[in-house]
C-alpha cells in the first residue's frame, strides 16, 4: 500500500521541463539502460492501476478508463526492458486522459528531482542553423569547468552537426566530444564526461534605471527560495513599475506559489477555486447539480484560493506578467491572479495550458508517479487547463544576443499604466 500527503506544502503545480534536467524528462545515470525484469513492471503497472483508479481525480475525466488506454501500449510496454523504454511507453497511454500532469518517472528521474541534481554536462541550448548555441551555463558542471562559455556555439557533437539538445544528452560517467565556435571565432575542441550537477537557478533582480524592477522565477518546485524572493522584493519596493518573468517556469509546490502571490496580493484576496472530489461532491448534494462543469462547481463553492500575508510587505507598484509556451501551472496560475486582480498586463506567447493539482507517488522499484487531484478555475470563470493564457502583447524569446522585446513591451505597458493614474488617479484598491 502506497500512502502520500495532500498537505498544501506536497500538492504540486507543474512540470519542469526544461534542458537542465530538473523534473521529470532530461535526468538520467547509467542504470536508466539497465535491464527491467517483466515481475518489475507487473509490479510497477499494478501500483499505476491502483493509483489511478482509486485516488486520481478530475471532474471531467473518467480515469476507469485507464485498462483500455494501456492495452493500446500493450506491445510497447511488452517490448521495453529499461526503465526508460518502459516509462517512455506507459506515458503514451496516460496522455490518451487528454490532460496534463499524470505522467511516470524513472527511479533516475525521481532521484533527480529529490536531489535538486540533473545529469548532463549542464548546459542550456538553442537551436541555430549553425548549430546549438550556449545560453545558459551552470556553474560547477563539467561544461564550465572544460572551459565552455555561455554564447559558445556548439558545431559539432561526437563528429556531427548538432541539431537538437537531445543529441548531447546521455548517461553519467560517458562521454562526449564536442567542437566550439567563440566569440572571435575561434574554434576550440572539448572532451567532457557526463556527470551529476546541481540544477539550482536562484531568483534574480535587475533593474532597468531605478524605477523599473525585474522579478525573475525559474520554479516554484523544490528549489523555491522563500527567503530570497523576500529579500529580493525588499529591495523592488522601491521600484514604480515590478516585471515578473515566468517565461519557461513550468511550476512546482503549491506552497510556494501562494507565497509569492502573498507578496504581491493583499491579504484575503481570492484568486480562484480548487475543484476536489470533496468539493463535487457537496456541490452535488446540496444542489442536485452534474457533477462534471468545473466551472459552474467553482462558481458555486465558497471555499477560494486566497492570497496570504507573507512577512515582507505587499509589493503596491504596477506589476507586469512575462509568459511563454513553457510557462505553466502554478506559473499560469499567479498570471492569471495577477492578470484577474492588478489588470497586469501580460506579454510573450501563449501559456502551457497544463493547470491542475497533483501529488507525487512513489512505486515499486523507485519509480514515481505524478497524478491529478483537483481542477482549477480563475475568479474569472476561466478553466485553464488546456487554454492557456493569451498574453496582451506577443513578444518571442530572444535569441542569444538580441535585444529581449518582450520586456521593451512589458515597460511601454506599464508607464501607459502610469500615465493613466496620473491622469485619472487610483481607485480604493490601489488599482
Amino acid at each position: 500500500m502506497f500512502k502520500h500527503t495532500t498537505s498544501p506544502a506536497r500538492l504540486l503545480l507543474g512540470l519542469v521541463l526544461v534542458l537542465s534536467g530538473f523534473g521529470f524528462g532530461r535526468a538520467q545515470d547509467s542504470s536508466s539502460t539497465a535491464p527491467l525484469t517483466p515481475e518489475v513492471k507487473q509490479q510497477v503497472l499494478d501500483a499505476i492501476a491502483d493509483v489511478v483508479q482509486k485516488q486520481a481525480y478530475l471532474p471531467e475525466v473518467d480515469f476507469s478508463k485507464w485498462p483500455q488506454f494501456l492495452a493500446t501500449e500493450k506491445a510497447a510496454i511488452d517490448k521495453a526492458t529499461t526503465p526508460r523504454d518502459f516509462t517512455k511507453a506507459v506515458n503514451e497511454a496516460f496522455h490518451h486522459f487528454g490532460v496534463s500532469h499524470i505522467l511516470l518517472a524513472t527511479p533516475q528521474q525521481a532521484e533527480a528531482r529529490r536531489d535538486k541534481a540533473a545529469i548532463g554536462i549542464g548546459v542550456s541550448l538553442q537551436a541555430e542553423p549553425d548549430g546549438l548555441r550556449v545560453v545558459n551555463l551552470f556553474p560547477a558542471a563539467p561544461a564550465a569547468e572544460a572551459g565552455v562559455e555561455l554564447g559558445d556555439l556548439i558545431i559539432e557533437a561526437d563528429g556531427k552537426k548538432p541539431d537538437s539538445p537531445a543529441q548531447l544528452v546521455g548517461d553519467e560517467g560517458t562521454t562526449i566530444s564536442i567542437k566550439v565556435k567563440k566569440a572571435d571565432g575561434q574554434v576550440k575542441s572539448y572532451t567532457i564526461k557526463r556527470a551529476k550537477f546541481s540544477s539550482l537557478r536562484p531568483e534574480t533582480l535587475t533593474w532597468i534605471g531605478s524605477d523599473v524592477a525585474i522579478l525573475r522565477i525559474y520554479t516554484f518546485d523544490q528549489t523555491y527560495d522563500r527567503k530570497r524572493v523576500e529579500n529580493l522584493m525588499t529591495q523592488a519596493a522601491k521600484a514604480k513599475e515590478l516585471i515578473v518573468d515566468l517565461r519557461s517556469n513550468g511550476g512546482g509546490l503549491v506552497y510556494n506559489m501562494m507565497h509569492l502571490l502573498g507578496l504581491l496580493l493583499k491579504d484575503g484576496t481570492p484568486v480562484g477555486s480548487f475543484v476536489s472530489r470533496s468539493m463535487v461532491d457537496r456541490f452535488v448534494k446540496e444542489t442536485g447539480g452534474k457533477p462534471d462543469d468545473s466551472l459552474k462547481i467553482a462558481f458555486w463553492s465558497p471555499r477560494k484560493v486566497r492570497a496570504q500575508q507573507q512577512a515582507v510587505p505587499v509589493y503596491t507598484g504596477h506589476v507586469a506578467v512575462l509568459i511563454n509556451g513553457g510557462t505553466g501551472s502554478a506559473a499560469e496560475i499567479v498570471t492569471a491572479a495577477l492578470q484577474d486582480t492588478l489588470e497586469a498586463p501580460v506579454v510573450g506567447s501563449r501559456s502551457a495550458g497544463a493547470v491542475l493539482v497533483s501529488v507525487m507517488q512513489p512505486l515499486p522499484d523507485g519509480f514515481q508517479m505524478q497524478y491529478p487531484l483537483s481542477d482549477y478555475v480563475t475568479m474569472h470563470g476561466v478553466r485553464l487547463e488546456g487554454k492557456g493564457i493569451e498574453p496582451d502583447a506577443e513578444a518571442p524569446i530572444p535569441r542569444y544576443g538580441q535585444k529581449d522585446v518582450a520586456i521593451d513591451k512589458a515597460v511601454a505597458l506599464l508607464h501607459r499604466m502610469e500615465l493613466r493614474d496620473a491622469r485619472y488617479g487610483k481607485d480604493e484598491s490601489g488599482n
